[in-house]
């Protein structure tokens, strides 16, 4: 089953991409419609240093007081603007997270075809013509988000991203395919280390909310 989703993706974005004129191609190559707040530089730098604040703490907190911060959507993607290529290690550029509310997010990015062809078990590459691999599709995700909890005391805890819908542009897939597309490397970015401290995650329309235990 897996291994057929895997041929019949393929051929179908080798039709598509190599004739330029199918629905299904040029759906692929359109912008998701998701318009998030992209926030200014100042925001980056205030989603930096909250960041920053539930990692280590804040200086000079009530002792025995639990700490809540809040990330705002501009916040949050001015942030991702200068980061999330480094950290996924792939030449993606953010078009921008919406925190949509009740839990889910939606994602989109743009990201070089060859690299959303690479991990595929098939050498969809080799079929292809250059000029396209080079062009841009756009990646578009909805997840639901959770805290990942060890049943253990003191076990690590993940914010983690559950996809249930994926596309590339605006042109819908099956969830499965996804990890092939990714590859493992860049698939990690579904599961975020969190500090221990951290007790909940919230995420509020237009607003991510964290709360860490009391000092």
């Amino acid at each position: 089953m897996r291994l057929g989703c895997v041929v019949v993706l393929a051929a179908v974005v080798m039709v598509a991409m190599a004739t330029g004129s199918l629905w299904v191609g040029s759906r692929m190559l359109q912008e998701p419609v998701v318009d998030p707040s992209s926030g200014t530089a100042e925001d980056g730098v205030r989603g930096q240093q909250k960041i920053y604040d539930i990692v280590r703490g804040v200086p000079g907190r009530t002792k025995g007081r639990p700490l809540q911060v809040s990330l705002t959507e501009p916040e949050l993607n001015a942030f991702l603007s200068r980061h999330l290529a480094e950290a996924a290690r792939i030449p993606i550029v953010t078009g921008g997270v919406r925190l949509v509310g009740d839990g889910i997010i939606e994602f989109k990015g743009q990201l070089p075809l060859r690299q959303v062809l690479t991990s595929l078990p098939f050498p969809v590459v080799d079929l292809i013509p250059g000029a396209w691999l080079e062009r841009s599709v756009w990646l578009h995700l909805g997840a639901r988000a959770s805290l990942e909890v060890g049943a253990a005391r003191g076990q690590r805890r993940f914010l983690r991203l559950d996809v249930e819908r994926f596309a590339l542009g605006r042109q819908p897939l099956p969830e499965m395919l996804l990890r092939l597309l990714l590859g493992p490397e860049t698939m990690r970015l579904f599961r975020w280390h969190m500090p221990e401290a951290v007790e909940a995650i919230t995420i509020e329309p237009g607003m991510v909310v964290i709360r860490t235990a009391a000092s």
